[in-house]
């Protein structure tokens, strides 16, 4: 095992007075003899660094970090996880120093030195989740005639960390914030994080300030771009905000009603604009792992969103757009969020199942954002529009960093840059440091190529990471539920079955092609483009969408899968029927996706051999 900065994990075990730590998943036991260990009880999962590597003499040294706790505890097995994942958890002390290094915010000197414009008289507040622990991102919003006048006010991380520095260093390799069910992996310390560029009520906060107006109509115009102080009026939930769209005028404190009352107005009219332009409105329930106080996972559940979200994220989007825009005005270096349109071999796919059901789509489409928008809001009437949405999004391209503007095709947006959120994505910060050269004078950035591709790196291992724990949890809480039966929809089609989200357990898993096949040995074709399988036999069909009564059978953990099998086998359709349905079916495959899927083979999996 090589010797590395962040700590690894291990079982800890005593042999009589000594102590040493086995490592996990593998490798040679380590020793540990500086007392670290003499706490801890024997097999106690622990986190450890190497202080010594392996010789050829003596075996490799370890000090204990953290202690996970007891070997039978989901909590552990989180913890566990979490450590293994390689990604960086401590701050090294250089960091920390330079953090702790900052003096409180003061608003005389600030304003004197970095011709700040005094926005503390303007009634700010932030809108985030119950759970929320930092606050970078403050609107500000008045009618202004027939138009809205709109301050988005972000942290200005960018005058605490400058290009090169410990803080930056750190920032570039982590690239991102993680969000993982039973922690935060902040790309910042707590001293900025939650400290200084969290922008709490009643504290003077430096940013940088977008000021946009919004008309009737949802077009945006950008006043100016400029670096403020702030001082929040308060800080607001997404329940609040609901409650007060609800008709509930006492959700929110007195003094900010005007401000929420003005934000709601302006987001709807920029989200109007925002669909008929073409961006996606798509309306998927994310899984929501539920952990108590202990660490402990206690449920799964689909995460709930109504419009309170979408305000915030309407003004948001506004202010990505609108800095997007200054950028290129002023013939800035930034970095933009690219979103190409869809694959082909991928459209074929939604096209094929789309057409199946009666959505028009068309290879044409595949470019034009209208088109789809128009498919999805047609969607989203139907019985099927979750696993509908769900196979679309499969379909999309992934979205990624550039040092080049180009389009973002979820958003219908010629132009967009992630500004927002400094405090927890590192490309934010660079945009921040452009407009900072810009006001100063400075050169341009260099080697944004480069670091654009590190950020796009960053992000995705980012999401891996908060998947892996995600399936981690959800499997820790199925265990306890197999044997269990559940009506699921069928959220995707694969050659190793059907892919299955019950409802009342939001933990998705497979339907291996041995359970639909059961005891007939029946000869199973998998389509593709249709999202479906069928029996040649009997006609039987499962389709993307389909609700069926699945139990719950088995719960892999180390590859994090749970399986189900059909709890109510459908009845085939009478065998007349069932001849002509599958080859109706077969036509209208072969047709679905502009005749070439016709030209494909159609993959086949065989559950049973015939008797």
């Amino acid at each position: 095992m090589e010797e590395t900065r962040e700590p690894c994990v291990g079982w800890l075990r005593r042999q009589g007075d000594a102590v040493w730590i086995d490592p996990q998943p593998r490798g040679k036991a380590l020793f540990v003899r500086d007392g670290s260990g003499d706490e801890c009880t024997a097999d106690e999962a622990v986190r450890f660094r190497i202080s010594q590597p392996q010789t050829h003499i003596h075996a490799a040294l370890a000090t204990v970090v953290e202690r996970l706790g007891d070997s039978d505890s989901d909590t552990t097995q989180l913890k566990m996880a979490v450590a293994n994942l390689g990604l960086p958890i401590d701050f090294p002390t250089d960091v920390i120093t330079q953090a702790e290094g900052f003096g409180d915010v003061n608003p005389e000197k600030a304003l004197a030195a970095d011709d700040r414009r005094d926005l503390r008289q303007r009634a700010h507040v932030t809108i985030d989740g119950e759970d929320a622990r930092d606050f970078d991102d403050a609107v500000s919003v008045e009618k202004d005639g027939e138009r809205f006048r709109v301050w988005v006010s972000i942290a200005d991380v960018a005058w605490y960390v400058k290009a090169r520095s410990a803080l930056d260093r750190e920032a570039r390799a982590r690239g991102t914030s993680v969000y993982l069910p039973t922690q935060v992996l902040p790309m910042f310390p707590e001293r900025l994080s939650n400290g200084l560029c969290s922008l709490v009520p009643g504290q003077p906060r430096l940013t940088i300030t977008c000021e946009m107006t919004v008309d009737k109509n949802g077009n945006r115009r950008v006043v100016g771009v400029y670096p403020a102080l702030i001082c929040s009026a308060a800080r607001l939930t997404y329940t609040q905000i609901q409650r007060f769209i609800d008709g509930d005028r006492t959700a929110v404190p007195k003094e900010t009603g005007s401000v929420v009352r003005q934000a709601i107005a302006a987001s709807r009219q920029l989200r109007e604009r925002r669909f008929r332009r073409g961006s996606l409105d798509l309306d998927i329930p994310e899984a929501h792992v539920v952990i108590d106080r202990g660490g402990e996972p206690k449920d799964i559940v689909p995460r709930v969103t109504g419009e309170a979200h979408h305000v915030i994220e309407d003004l948001m989007i506004a202010a990505n757009e609108s800095v997007a825009e200054y950028l290129l005005k002023h013939g800035l270096t930034g970095v933009y969020r690219v979103h190409p349109p869809p694959p082909a071999e991928k459209w074929e796919q939604l096209e094929g199942w789309a057409n199946s059901f009666g959505f028009r789509l068309q290879s044409k489409d595949r470019d034009n954002p209208k088109a789809l928008a128009r498919f999805v809001r047609h969607l989203r009437q139907a019985p099927q529009a979750d696993a509908g949405q769900l196979l679309l999004l499969r379909t999309l391209s992934q979205a990624y960093y550039n040092a080049q503007v180009s389009l973002h095709f979820g958003l219908a947006s010629e132009g967009y840059a992630h500004f927002t959120s400094p405090i927890r994505r590192y490309p934010d910060l660079l945009v921040h440091r452009a407009l900072w050269n810009h006001w100063q004078g400075r050169s341009v950035l260099r080697g944004l190529d480069a670091a654009a591709k590190r950020c796009s790196e960053t992000e995705r291992r980012a999401v891996a990471a908060e998947r892996e724990i995600d399936h981690l949890a959800a499997c820790l809480l199925a265990s306890r539920r197999v044997g269990e039966v559940f009506t699921a929809r069928v959220v995707g089609v694969h050659t190793a079955g059907l892919f299955v989200r019950p409802e009342s357990f939001f933990a998705e898993g497979l339907v291996p092609m041995e359970s639909l096949g059961g005891s007939r040995g029946e000869y199973l074709e998998v389509w593709s483009e249709m999202q479906t399988i069928v029996g040649r036999s009997t006609g039987m069909r499962w389709t993307l969408g389909d609700e069926l009564k699945v139990r719950m059978v088995r719960v892999d953990l180390p590859n994090r899968q749970i399986n189900y099998e059909l709890a109510e086998r459908p009845s085939p359709p009478k065998r007349r029927e069932s001849g002509k349905s599958v080859k109706d079916n077969k036509r209208r495959n072969r047709r679905g996706a502009g005749g070439k899927a016709g030209r494909r083979k159609v993959k086949k999996a065989k559950t049973k051999r015939r008797r």
